[in-house]
């Protein structure tokens, strides 16, 4: 299992070299696909993932808690578009276990026709959809002698798209790691969407090759800071982020975070903050996530979770 995690990793660090511009990508819902608690935070969250939601952002953080966890989120996107995702994490021996399902849906658009007059008649509406299943694996010290404290995880992704009556499949692979440095702070370093092409009728695009790194700094046992870069290797789009999470008495949670990189001058200099707060109460657990997006709306994401 350390050889694949570790060449997984290494193919990632040479991508960008292969990428000639910016190119179109399929299943851009990858992106999007994270909990409440990680939105909240900006997507700052591979460095703490220490909850199902891991199962989105890096599964190595699976590793991070000895609890059995179920999550179930949704929330009306941009463009009336809904999404939901639900995780879980469980424990066999030493090894952790995640699966995490995704799924967005737009309905109602509409459905034109350019003819030789230049005329664009309306011929009623199609729907489109995305859904992507994942199927993770992490373990926890995966090279004792060689880097103590380094945990280890994969995740594979089966993913299908649908637009009015055709559809595309694709398979993907993630890889991650979490090094805990030392008691207060964690680094993360994971690859994204390592996959096939998704191949509508003639046209294929690539999948949104995501290279994460991130760090945590516990500066109590309250107060999270994250900091996390994104960088999407065939959109040549690059995204820092910053998140931070603070308990009041290990029940109430205040989050928030700042993305950069957004294109702030057409959509608003609000784009790219996130608010958010959770609340625990004996292994449950609700969540919830504000992002502002100006002209285009807001996007309140809820989630619930469940330990046991």
């Amino acid at each position: 299992m350390k050889k694949i995690f570790i060449l997984c990793l290494l193919l990632a660090l040479p991508a960008g070299a292969y990428s000639s511009g910016a190119g179109t990508t399929a299943a851009p819902f990858l992106k999007a696909a994270m909990s409440p608690r990680a939105v909240a935070m900006a997507g700052a969250f591979s460095a703490l993932a220490d909850d199902s939601g891991a199962v989105f952002v890096n599964p190595a953080g699976l590793a991070q808690s000895d609890k059995q966890e179920a999550g179930l989120d949704f929330s009306t996107y941009l463009q009336d578009a809904k999404m939901g995702n639900l995780s879980y994490a469980g424990k066999v021996g030493e090894n952790r276990f995640g699966f995490g399902a995704t799924f967005m849906t737009v309905g109602g658009i509409a459905k034109t026709l350019n003819d030789a007059s230049g005329a664009v008649p309306e011929l009623g509406t199609f729907n489109a959809s995305d859904m992507a299943v994942t199927l993770a694996y992490a373990r926890k010290d995966i090279a004792p002698d060689s880097l103590p404290r380094l945990d280890g995880g994969l995740a594979v992704k089966f993913i299908r798209s649908a637009i009015d009556t055709k559809n595309a499949f694709a398979v993907a692979v993630d890889a991650g790691a979490i090094y805990r440095a030392t008691e207060k702070m964690n680094l993360s370093l994971v690859i994204q969407n390592l996959g096939t092409k998704m191949k509508f009728v003639d046209e294929a695009d690539s999948l949104p090759l995501n290279l994460r790194a991130g760090a945590l700094y516990k500066a109590t046992e309250k107060f999270n800071l994250a900091v996390e870069i994104n960088e999407y290797l065939q959109d040549e789009k690059f995204y820092p982020s910053l998140g931070a999470e603070y308990w009041f008495r290990n029940a109430f949670a205040l989050r928030g975070g700042y993305k950069f990189g957004y294109d702030t001058s057409n959509l608003g200099s609000e784009v790219g903050l996130s608010l958010g707060f959770g609340i625990k109460v004996q292994g449950l657990g609700v969540d919830y996530a504000f992002l502002p997006f100006g002209d285009l709306g807001n996007i309140h994401r809820f989630g619930v979770w469940m330990q046991f």
